[in-house]
């Protein structure tokens, strides 16, 4: 965008000049630009009967261009404004704010709002509740024919999201919000850029979450993963490994790996990792082939801290967001590693993998021990999600 550039207002696209409800609801959302540039354009609007300039509304709200553009983008964040392009030419459609009854009814505004001046200040700005009263108010069926087309809703939103349902799914599962205003924010923009019902932005949040917390960020890590990924270059080793790093928790892959090396217990501080790792958006799948590999480099029966952030910090870097991405990047290193030595007769993925993914391995676990070490491990986890609660 530049000033001498042109832009024209739709037609009959008057709105109401009545700035209260933007004062009242948006101003402390979206500042001071944003809402002398809407005040503007509806100052001026002139029904799109002329052309202008960009820089006619520089000069009268004495904005720069990196601010007035900044203004537009929240003006059409906020469903204020909707702006059009042909070619080097702007078109501009008015929207009025919404009634304080709709805005505050629209779980994520009401969190933005209550962000900037509180829950205090934000509850005084409701309806009071209307009790005692019987609603005598007409359905849009009980009005029209059904050739009707007139639509009489006075605001609609972009994207509904039903947080009020969102949360008893939570509640019946068990999981929990990090940071619960950031979070909801996170997950509304999440179902708006993907096109997701509440619904399946919750599936997502159950799939990902950790130690029954929700984070919006592996969800998008889980969003963004490649659609389609060919197994057809991995061996069959590779095959289990990757069937059980996608299966199993990081904590069940964990305890797999600590029982082949007689260790039965995990760690404070090996939980600690698992959690950081989360923290950092890696998923499930990705975090068990850096916990195996880590564990293949450094030859201990305990997760060695200092090895899988590093590593983790290479994942994150070559933005590594599947189990199948990672055991490349595994076979990658450990084929690099072995041209600096001698050369030797080896498989390509064999210093890479634990005997129980070997495809002749037989597990000679009794029944009796297997009973033993599924309690074990149910009492860990069980310890695990208390101390997080």
């Amino acid at each position: 965008m530049k000033p001498i550039d042109n832009f024209s207002f739709v037609k009959n696209n008057q709105v109401s000049k009545d700035m209260t409800n933007l004062i009242r609801l948006y101003l402390p959302i979206i500042g001071s630009d944003a809402t002398v540039v809407y005040q503007y354009l509806i100052s001026f609007y002139d029904d799109g009967k002329s052309s202008h300039k960009i820089a006619e509304i520089l000069n009268h709200t004495l904005l720069d261009l990196p601010h007035f553009e900044a203004a537009l983008a929240i003006l059409t964040g906020m469903d204020l404004l909707a702006l059009y392009q042909d070619m080097s030419d702007y078109l501009i459609e008015l929207k009025e704010p919404l009634t304080p009854k709709v805005f505050l009814s629209n779980a994520v505004y009401r969190r933005l709002l209550e962000s900037h001046i509180g829950d205090v200040a934000v509850a005084d700005l409701e309806m009071p509740e209307l009790k005692g009263v019987r609603d005598i108010s007409k359905k849009f069926s009980e009005v029209f024919s059904d050739k009707g087309e007139i639509d009489l809703q006075p605001s609609r939103m972009k994207n509904s999201f039903d947080l009020d349902s969102f949360k008893n799914r939570m509640a019946a599962d068990g999981l929990h919000f990090d940071q619960e205003k950031q979070d909801v924010i996170a997950l509304y923009n999440i179902s708006e850029k993907f096109s997701l019902t509440w619904f399946d932005v919750y599936q997502l949040a159950k799939e990902t979450a950790s130690r029954h917390t929700i984070l919006p960020k592996r969800i998008l890590t889980k969003l963004n993963q490649p659609k389609k990924v060919s197994k057809e270059a991995f061996s069959q080793s590779e095959k289990i490994i990757l069937s059980e790093a996608k299966s199993s928790s990081p904590e069940i892959f964990l305890a797999k790996i600590k029982r082949g090396r007689q260790a039965m217990v995990m760690t404070a501080d090996e939980a600690k990792i698992l959690d950081e790792l989360a923290q950092m958006s890696f998923l499930d799948e990705v975090i068990n082939i850096m916990v195996l590999y880590t564990f293949n480099k450094t030859k201990s029966a305990n997760l060695n801290r200092r090895y899988i952030m590093k590593l983790a910090n290479d994942f994150a870097f070559q933005k590594i967001t599947t189990a199948e991405q990672a055991v490349e990047k595994m076979r990658d290193s450990g084929s690099q590693s072995q041209t600096k030595g001698k050369p030797q007769r080896v498989n390509k993925t064999a210093s890479s993998i634990p005997e129980w993914s070997n495809p002749d391995y037989k597990d000679e676990t009794t029944p009796e021990e297997q009973a033993k070490l599924d309690e074990m491990k149910r009492q860990m986890l069980a310890k695990l999600r208390k101390d997080g609660e």
